[in-house]
């Protein structure tokens, strides 16, 4: 059995204070910043992975949900790819493990104040929460965390787990998200969305996503667009954001 003291111990022994600093200024540490607040160890993602790959099948669930209590940065983000290793193991084969599934995936809804960055959701909220609703869709949860109501990360856990349901060319849940994050104030949310509708044209859902940016192109916010219109052609990344810019023009003239 792996003990999260034994494996947090691994990964502290592994510090690089030079790197630390340049990632708590990438991921936004300071005061009235998003991730404010938040401690790193300098370690980067590959060989936080080679500690997973040790780790994770004999590592019981409860000793990684204690890895995503830390407010250690990478012992965070250790202790989601642990519970990403376990759930994806329990997907596999023609008959799936569902009660641990099941179990993993609602252990980590409970866990949501400490996913609390964007790269600790994006790399594992499309892999269990994405996967489980997919394969539940009487699940609805994460359709009511799209709201402004919740949390910045609760609604990028929402917005990004839609990533597998386009993969499997289910458009809806990924469009219908979109618009709620047209009106959110956050970059963060705006890249998540605007991601998402980029992989929703990758998989051929052009018409969707034109459909949707014909619909709210004097809402959506620059990022967003700009994210969204990434596979396109020049020629229709110019068309898409000269004509939000005609339109912004138009309301802003209506409004005085």
């Amino acid at each position: 059995m792996e003990k999260a003291s034994d494996i947090e111990a691994i990964l502290i022994s592994m510090a690089d204070e030079r790197q630390a600093k340049i990632l708590q200024g990438f991921f936004k540490t300071g005061k009235g910043q998003y991730g404010e607040g938040d401690r790193f160890l300098g370690i980067k993602n590959p060989k936080v992975r080679l500690v997973v790959k040790e780790a994770w099948r004999s590592t019981p669930l409860a000793e990684a949900v204690k890895l995503v209590h830390s407010p250690l940065h990478e012992v965070r983000l250790c202790g989601l790819l642990i519970m990403v290793a376990q759930y994806e193991q329990a997907s596999k084969g023609k008959q799936p493990d569902e009660v641990t599934m099941r179990r993993i995936f609602e252990t980590y809804l409970t866990l949501h104040p400490y996913i609390n960055n964007w790269d600790l959701v994006d790399l594992s909220a499309h892999k269990i929460a994405g996967h489980y609703t997919l394969h539940h869709p009487e699940v609805t949860i994460l359709d009511e965390w799209i709201s402004p109501e919740f949390s910045l990360w609760q609604q990028r856990i929402s917005m990004v787990s839609t990533w597998i349901h386009i993969h499997d060319h289910l458009f809806g849940k990924a469009l219908q998200r979109a618009q709620v994050l047209l009106s959110s104030r956050h970059d963060l949310l705006h890249k998540a969305a605007g991601w998402m509708l980029r992989e929703v044209w990758k998989r051929g859902g052009q018409a969707e996503v034109e459909d949707l940016l014909e619909k709210h192109i004097g809402q959506i916010p620059a990022i967003m667009l700009s994210y969204a219109t990434e596979r396109m052609t020049l020629q229709q990344r110019c068309y898409w954001k000269e004509l939000r810019l005609a339109r912004l023009t138009r309301i802003n003239q209506q409004q005085k």
